[in-house]
C-alpha cells in the first residue's frame, strides 16, 4: 500500500516537473545524454550483446565509485566466467568513464528513473541474475521489482551514515521493506552496518566487509620527492592541498602565511581539483604575492625562495604524498563536492586534514579523526591550531601519519571479502554457482 501511495505521489508530481525540467534539457545539453535510457529504452545493441545471457549488474552512482568497484568487477568475472557483466550510471562523465577505463565490463547503461514504467521496461529487456549497488542509493520500485522477480540484490562496499539513518527511518513506512529484502549487505565499517540494521535491514543479512576504496588505491611512487630534490626543494616541509576548489586555495595561502611564520621552511604545495583552474590559482597567487614556481616550468633557479609549489599538472599528486608532512584534501570546505579521497595519503602515512563536508568518504574520515590519523578543521584558525603541533614535533607527526596508515590497511582486502560472502549466498540459493566459490 505504502508504495502505491509512493508511485502515486510521483504520478500525480510529474506534470508539475514537465516545464522545470524542460528548461533544464534545453539549457544543459548534457542532461539530454541518456534521457532515453533512463526512460527505459535501451540502445538495440544491450539486447544484442546479451543474447539470452542473464547479466550480473552493479551500479554505481558517479566516477569515483564506478573506478572503485574496478577490482570487485574483476573478481567477479574471474568467480563466474561465463555471465556477461553490466554496468549502470547515473551521470554522463560516469557512463564515459566505464567505456574509457572499465574494461571488465561488457555493456553499460544509464540506470532508469525509479518509476514502474521505466522500472519494468527495463527489467523486460535485461532480466538480470544478480543485481549489486554500492554506497546507500535506495531506489523502492527497482528494488521492489528485484524482489518480486527473485533477483537477488546485493549492497556492497555500503556505507551508511548517520544522516541516511534519520532519513530512512522518517519513511520507514517505505524503505524498512526494501532493506528487508536485500539479500545481503557487504558494509564498510561495523558503524555502517549497525545503522543500517537500525534502519530496518535484517541483521542476519548485513556482514562488514570493507571498503573498495581502499583495495582500488595502489602504491603511490616516489617520483615527487625525486622532483622535489632535482631542484633543491626537497629540504622543506611539504604541506599539500589536494584537489583544491573554489576558496580553498586562499583558505590555505592565509593558512600558509601563519603557519609560516612559525615554520620558516614551510613549502605548501597546490593541486587544483580541476585543471581548467590552474591559471585562476596562478593569478590568485600573483594577485597576493606569493613566490612561487610551477610544475610545468621548473628550473633550478626559481626554487630557491619559493613558499608555493602549484602543481599545473595531471596524475602526479600522488607521487608528491610520500615526501609530505601533513595534506588538507580539498573539496571539503563546502557542501557541493562532498570531498576527495582521504586515502591515498593515509596509504603514504600522511596526516590527513580536511574540511565539514566529507560525504563522500565519510566512513573513512570518521575512522582517521577517531585514530589520530586525521582532523577536522572549518576555517584557517582551527587549521593552525591542529597543523602546528604536528609541523613542529617530528615524533607526533610520524605517529599520526602511522595511524592513518594502520586506518587504510584495516579497510583493504575488501574485494576478497566481500566476494566469498556474495558467493556463499549464491550458492545456496543457486546450484548454478557452486561450483565458482574459491578455496
Amino acid at each position: 500500500m505504502i508504495l502505491f501511495l509512493y508511485n502515486l505521489c510521483l504520478t500525480i508530481l510529474a506534470p508539475l516537473a514537465v516545464p522545470i525540467v524542460t528548461l533544464a534539457l534545453l539549457l544543459r545539453p548534457r542532461y539530454r545524454r541518456g534521457l532515453q535510457q533512463r526512460l527505459g529504452f535501451l540502445p538495440p545493441e544491450v539486447a544484442e550483446r546479451l543474447g539470452n545471457q542473464a547479466p550480473l549488474w552493479l551500479h554505481a552512482p558517479s566516477v569515483g565509485e564506478m573506478l572503485a568497484t574496478r577490482p570487485f568487477l574483476r573478481a567477479l568475472k574471474q568467480a563466474l566466467p561465463g555471465k556477461p557483466v553490466l554496468l549502470s550510471s547515473l551521470t554522463p562523465t560516469a557512463y564515459t568513464t566505464v567505456q574509457e577505463k572499465i574494461p571488465e565490463a561488457d555493456m553499460v547503461i544509464y540506470f532508469p528513473l525509479d518509476h514502474p514504467l521505466f522500472v519494468g521496461r527495463v527489467l523486460a529487456q535485461i532480466k538480470p541474475a544478480v543485481f549489486f549497488f554500492t554506497e546507500t542509493e535506495m531506489w523502492p520500485n527497482f528494488l521492489s521489482a528485484l524482489a518480486t522477480r527473485g533477483i537477488p540484490a546485493f549492497l556492497v562496499s555500503g556505507r551508511f551514515s548517520a544522516r541516511a539513518l534519520a532519513r530512512y527511518c522518517r519513511f520507514s513506512l517505505l524503505f524498512t521493506p526494501i532493506l528487508r529484502n536485500l539479500t545481503l549487505c557487504c558494509m564498510q565499517t561495523q558503524t555502517d552496518a549497525d545503522r543500517i540494521v537500525a534502519a530496518g535491514a535484517t541483521p542476519e543479512r548485513v556482514v562488514v566487509t570493507g571498503n573498495f576504496k581502499a583495495d582500488s588505491v595502489g602504491e603511490p611512487g616516489d617520483n615527487g620527492r625525486a622532483i622535489l630534490t632535482e631542484v633543491g626543494l626537497s629540504d622543506r616541509l611539504l604541506l599539500i592541498g589536494a584537489s583544491t576548489h573554489p576558496g580553498e586555495e586562499a583558505f590555505l595561502l592565509r593558512a600558509y602565511r601563519q603557519l609560516h611564520a612559525i615554520v620558516p621552511h614551510l613549502l605548501l604545495l597546490l593541486a587544483p581539483r580541476h585543471p581548467q583552474r590552474f591559471a585562476e590559482v596562478e593569478t590568485l597567487l600573483q594577485t597576493e604575492g606569493y613566490a612561487y614556481v610551477k610544475r610545468s616550468q621548473l628550473s633550478g633557479s626559481q626554487t630557491a625562495y619559493a613558499e608555493v609549489f602549484l602543481l599545473d599538472t595531471l596524475g602526479e599528486l600522488a607521487s608528491f604524498y610520500p615526501a609530505a608532512a601533513l595534506t588538507f584534501v580539498g573539496g571539503s570546505l563546502s557542501k557541493g563536492p562532498g570531498g576527495h579521497s582521504v586515502m591515498e595519503p593515509a596509504l603514504a602515512q600522511v596526516p590527513v586534514y580536511v574540511g565539514p563536508y566529507t560525504r563522500n568518504f565519510a566512513t573513512v574520515v570518521e575512522e582517521l579523526i577517531r585514530a589520530g590519523g586525521g582532523f577536522k578543521v572549518h576555517d584557517e584558525k582551527s587549521f593552525c591550531e591542529k597543523a602546528l603541533p604536528l609541523l613542529t614535533n617530528v615524533q607526533a607527526r610520524q605517529e599520526a601519519g602511522r595511524r592513518a596508515l594502520t586506518v587504510i590497511r584495516r579497510s583493504q582486502g575488501a574485494v576478497e571479502r566481500t566476494l566469498v560472502q556474495v558467493l556463499r549466498v549464491l550458492e545456496q540459493s543457486d546450484a548454478g554457482y557452486r561450483h565458482s566459490l574459491p578455496s
